[in-house]
């Protein structure tokens, strides 16, 4: 992973959260190897984005779909209802 090196001052700030909101954040700093600290820090900085779970849902759908269709260029055509049909639309 990138490491940028801050040079700025870094003061302490008290963040206030329930303990399945903390175990939460924990758990992703962990599995992205960083501290929580390190993580509020790229969060804040915009290094990392958050998304919202039902948009990463859409995303995923249209990358779904996108592919679907690079696969019927590839293949040969399939017709539209059997695409909608294969993304549950």
């Amino acid at each position: 992973m990138n490491q940028k090196i801050s040079t700025a001052f870094k003061n302490r700030h008290v963040v206030t959260m329930t303990d399945e909101a903390w175990n939460g954040v924990q758990s992703v700093a962990k599995k992205l190897g960083i501290s929580v600290s390190e993580l509020l820090e790229k969060v804040g900085s915009g290094e990392l984005v958050v998304i919202d779970s039902e948009e990463l849902e859409d995303l995923l759908d249209t990358i779904d779909g996108l592919e679907g269709l690079l696969d019927a260029k590839e293949n040969g055509t399939v017709s539209w209802e059997q695409v909608k049909a294969e993304l549950g639309s």
